[in-house]
């Protein structure tokens, strides 16, 4: 059976990363094996050695990220929904998949419901297709639905569901306003005594303060250091 695979994030970045500081270190590798006598050619070989190692260094940090780090904190966000199995749940920009299969998992006549525009530079092979064959190699495709749709504007009706999870979605959302929107938008659908759980980059602050002014209780779950960027897990209330 064909095993769940649920790919790299910022796959360009990555692929960056990894040419660029293979070329300086194939640069640096000729300047060591054949020395000049020149200071500024022995300092760009030295200059080119480190850039490299820097790049190489970056790549496996996104990579580990990507492939190891996320699914950990996956697992502890999916946690933190606390869900019972009956619930509706939300996947908000839900990639190929990794959070909303997760919540998938625990449900037992409940629905997770996926959400995504589907943007190959912020995943790589993202596509609804994929998420679906990942749902079936874990055995959940019948209680797996995927969308097409944007998060500022989403397609549900007020209250529609009891959970709602999103991880790494909203700082791809290039305007403060359109991610204040997206925000509203993921208060808007969630139900009273429902449980919304969020995980993003550099902007959480402003999330927090988003989701209070909608209504909402908001705590901070963990603070974290994926991609060594500074990050946040959020856990919102419904009253």
């Amino acid at each position: 059976m064909r095993r769940a695979s649920y790919g790299i994030d910022a796959p360009g970045v990555v692929r960056a990363h990894i040419v660029f500081g293979g070329i300086l270190a194939l640069a640096a590798a000729i300047g060591f094996a054949r020395p000049s006598s020149s200071p500024i050619l022995a300092w760009a070989t030295i200059g080119a050695a480190a850039l490299a190692a820097l790049l190489l260094f970056y790549a496996a940090v996104m990579l580990r990220s990507s492939l190891v780090s996320k699914k950990r904190l996956c697992d502890r966000l999916v946690a933190a929904l606390a869900l019972r199995g009956d619930e509706r749940v939300l996947d908000a920009g839900c990639g190929r998949g990794l959070a909303l299969i997760a919540c998938a998992k625990m449900l037992t006549t409940g629905k997770a419901i996926g959400i995504d525009l589907w943007a190959a530079k912020d995943q790589s092979n993202n596509s609804p297709d994929a998420t679906r064959a990942n749902a079936a190699a874990e055995s959940v495709a019948d209680r797996v639905t995927v969308e097409t749709g944007d998060v500022t504007k989403l397609p549900f009706a007020d209250a529609s569901f009891d959970a709602i999870i999103s991880m790494i979605v909203l700082h791809n959302i290039p305007s403060r306003d359109g991610r204040d929107q997206a925000l509203r938008e993921l208060a808007r659908v969630l139900k009273p005594g429902g449980r919304m759980v969020l995980f993003d980059l550099l902007h959480t602050a402003r999330y927090a303060q988003v989701l209070r002014e909608a209504g909402l209780n908001v705590e901070v779950l963990s603070r974290d250091t994926l991609w060594l960027l500074p990050s946040r897990s959020l856990l919102a209330r419904k009253p």
